[in-house]
């Protein structure tokens, strides 16, 4: 084989034109520089919503979760766990909401701020939040581990894992 000879003038000529290319490529934001965040995904907008209606049925007066209806699946499983150990399983919407109805009784007022959000996979969604009432010293600390399937949220394991100071 015999060595292809080049001229500078042709290596140049050469980098003239690719060196601006290059540059200018680099400079020029692509589509997934330009996005300053991911849009949320179905499973993240059915937890955001069911955040709101937590919120709201908790702020209500006389205990309505009547818009759970609207995020979790007739046959949804609900696993709480609580600091002390205890695990409580409801399973279909109406023990789901009777779950609700009791935690309101003791927990009326409180509101729950999420502190992260994470989906783990396309119907799978992990929240951090706090909870608390305004006065309150210390709010509590939980995680919520959604399923979400055709926009209903069809299991849901809540672990509250520090109770707050009042």
């Amino acid at each position: 084989m015999s060595p292809i000879t080049v001229s500078r003038r042709r290596i140049l000529a050469g980098a003239a034109v690719a060196v601006p290319v290059g540059a200018i490529s680099l400079l020029a934001p692509t589509d997934a520089y330009a996005a300053a965040e991911p849009t949320p995904s179905r499973a993240e907008n059915v937890v955001t919503r069911y955040f709101g209606i937590l919120n709201a049925g908790m702020a209500s007066a006389d205990a309505d979760f009547s818009a759970l209806t609207g995020v979790y699946a007739g046959d949804a499983v609900l696993t709480q766990s609580s600091p002390a150990g205890v695990t409580n399983v409801y399973r279909g919407i109406d023990a789901v909401i009777g779950f609700y109805v009791a935690a309101w009784q003791n927990f009326h007022g409180i509101t729950w701020t999420q502190e992260h959000e994470r989906n783990l996979a396309n119907t799978v969604v992990l929240s951090y939040e706090y909870a608390g009432r305004p006065a309150q010293t210390k709010p509590g600390r939980c995680a919520h581990l959604f399923t979400v399937h055709r926009r209903l949220i069809s299991t849901l394991d809540w672990v509250t894992y520090y109770p707050g100071v009042p």
